[in-house]
């Protein structure tokens, strides 16, 4: 996510712990780690097995569309970002094929302020991984990465005592790149150099997935190439940050070339060729949602 607090700083090297590879995840919610509780008051006892829920979820077709619903009553699911004690709705996608797949609430036809929950393999609480919880879903559209094979519970939640009808579109294809908050600091390759800069984040949604995961806050930096050659990125990391390096052509996940992860407050590092001039993008992420630091290095041949 785009955080202007970055300050560049040259990096006092550690020693190199192993690296952990992309694939292993485990769903960061818990109910100890949720950002904020509203509760539920309702008195309205609901229907845990009727349609829209995890027992009978509405079916979300493998094209764009323009979904709507209208909540009230009491909830039976929350995510770790809170603000989603009231009623919720439960989608699920089943994609064809790999796909970047965009979800945007539609203001106008919205009348109250949803908190958007994805799901990877799983529907409850602490079951599947959660790719995407966020609460300003109303402010700005949130993209992830499908995959054929998995499924996708996709979640318009509410707040305890919040009701009203609410509308969203599901878009596939590449993201714009203004979805991935792009940081205005752009690596510039130049023969036997080194890019450095370092920064925090508190826990929260980041707005770049990856086939290695990526659910937390990222730096997503412009890579500007003049040449072919060869590159090597190293991630040191503290507190509960899981570092993750993406190297990609665009803001979608479908353009990423390579990936790799390491262990909360752990290394990563990442060799990678460019093939051709042009700009990429080197992304510095993380695969869960913790608080912490990082410190990147790029070296150029």
């Amino acid at each position: 996510m785009l955080d202007s607090s970055s300050l560049r700083s040259v990096l006092t090297l550690l020693s190199v712990a192993s690296v952990v590879g992309c694939g292993l995840r485990s769903d960061p919610f818990a109910p100890d780690s949720l950002v904020s509780d509203d509760g539920n008051d309702s008195d309205d006892p609901g229907d845990p097995n009727g349609p829209g829920t995890c027992v009978d979820p509405l079916p979300i077709p493998f094209s764009p569309t323009t979904l709507r619903g209208e909540l009230s009553g009491r909830g039976f699911s929350e995510g770790w970002c809170g603000s989603d004690g009231g009623a919720e709705d439960v989608y699920v996608l089943r994609p064809d094929q790999n796909a970047d797949v965009t979800i945007a609430v539609d203001p106008g036809e919205t009348e109250f302020t949803p908190t958007l929950r994805v799901i990877e393999d799983g529907c409850d609480p602490g079951d599947g991984f959660t790719k995407v919880c966020a609460r300003d879903i109303i402010d700005q559209p949130y993209h992830f990465l499908a995959r054929a094979g998995s499924v996708y519970s996709i979640m318009i939640d509410s707040r305890d005592g919040a009701e009203g009808k609410y509308a969203f579109t599901v878009d596939f294809g590449e993201p714009a790149e203004a979805q991935c908050g792009v940081h205005p600091e752009v690596i510039q390759q130049v023969p036997g150099s080194a890019f450095l800069w370092n920064n925090e984040f508190s826990q929260g949604q980041g707005h770049v997935d990856s086939y290695c995961g990526g659910p937390g806050r990222e730096n997503m930096f412009r890579l500007r190439a003049t040449y072919p050659g060869n590159a090597f990125a190293r991630v040191e990391t503290s507190g509960a940050f899981a570092p993750l390096i993406s190297f990609r052509r665009g803001c979608g996940s479908i353009s990423e070339i390579d990936c790799v992860t390491g262990p909360a407050g752990g290394i990563a590092e990442l060799g990678f060729f460019i093939e051709q001039p042009g700009d990429y993008f080197l992304v510095v992420d993380q695969a869960e949602i913790g608080s912490g630091g990082y410190q990147l290095r790029v070296d150029f041949e």
